[in-house]
């Protein structure tokens, strides 16, 4: 892509955790290290049921010194605030969604205006009178992500001359790139962080000792137990049903999990030839795309 441009991330909201304790809190509960969160570094990380599985996902960013601000799908935003909250105890901290105060946007790299004025080092942060500005912590070369306070978005426009794309075109890049950031939360609770290739976009610390569903996330990990994970598919022809079994020489290998805005599947990886082939369904012709950050 040629010029600058930016893209209204719509599905985003912004929850505000602060207070004296906010640092132990959050360190006891998500998947990722906060030690890492920094005025200069972002994490992706995840709130896991006890178990390990999927409850929601997000990035954080230090705001200052006793607030992080944690974006995450709007989707799920009221109900993420209720279970942060139940963690709470007796925690000196607040947690509140501050969608009024921010505006979440995605921007390209391929301009030297974008590469300098926002730096794009992997996970490099910066903040200025407009918000705060990252690198895609998952994967560096992505793309920046902005949380713009509100009333500025329509100044950072103007000044960076941004041409504002519309929001299929995010759809459409993480698609592109295997990240599953636009499908339900209520398809993803099934599901453990590492099946959902929560290891290698460095959503997971297996540093930081005890959190929220550690023990089984460990486990997998350790004896390499990831037999199935969520990966992107190309449609060539025709049309594919939600849940809809994907067979190799009538043996089951997956299913069809998402259909809109993007198609993805929960897919059995240790089946050979898995991605160089094309796979018929019912009423169509399809290919299980490997992301290419994905290297086992």
């Amino acid at each position: 892509m040629n010029s600058n441009f930016g893209i209204h991330l719509k599905h985003k909201s912004i929850i505000s955790v602060s207070g004296t304790d906010c640092i132990n809190f959050l360190q006891n509960i998500i998947s990722n290290d906060i030690f890492l969160v920094t005025d200069r570094n972002s994490i992706y990380s995840y709130l896991l049921s006890p178990q390990g599985k999927f409850l929601y996902d997000f990035m954080i960013i230090q705001q200052s010194k006793d607030n992080y601000l944690l974006q995450c799908n709007k989707e799920v935003a009221t109900n993420f605030v209720a279970k942060l909250r139940t963690y709470k105890l007796r925690s000196n901290i607040e947690v509140k969604q501050v969608d009024e105060k921010f505006k979440s946007y995605f921007f390209n790299t391929a301009n030297e205006l974008i590469k300098t004025s926002f730096k794009t080092i992997k996970g490099f942060t910066i903040s200025n009178n407009y918000g705060f500005f990252f690198n895609d912590p998952r994967i560096d070369e992505f793309g920046i992500h902005g949380i713009i306070y509100e009333d500025k978005n329509k100044d950072l426009v103007k000044e960076l001359a941004l041409t504002l794309l519309p929001f299929q075109t995010y759809e459409k890049l993480c698609h592109n790139t295997g990240l599953t950031d636009l499908i339900s939360a209520k398809v993803l609770q099934d599901f453990f962080s590492l099946e959902l290739n929560g290891k290698e976009l460095h959503g997971v610390s297996f540093k930081k000792g005890c959190f929220v569903g550690q023990e089984n996330t460990a486990r997998m990990n350790l004896k390499n137990k990831i037999r199935k994970r969520v990966l992107p598919v190309q449609i060539i022809s025709g049309y594919v049903e939600m849940n809809e079994n994907i067979s190799i020489n009538n043996n089951i290998v997956g299913k069809i999990l998402s259909i809109e805005p993007h198609c993805f599947s929960i897919t059995k990886i240790e089946e050979a030839n898995l991605f160089d082939q094309t796979i018929q369904l019912k009423q169509a012709s399809i290919k299980i795309i490997k992301p290419y950050w994905l290297k086992n």
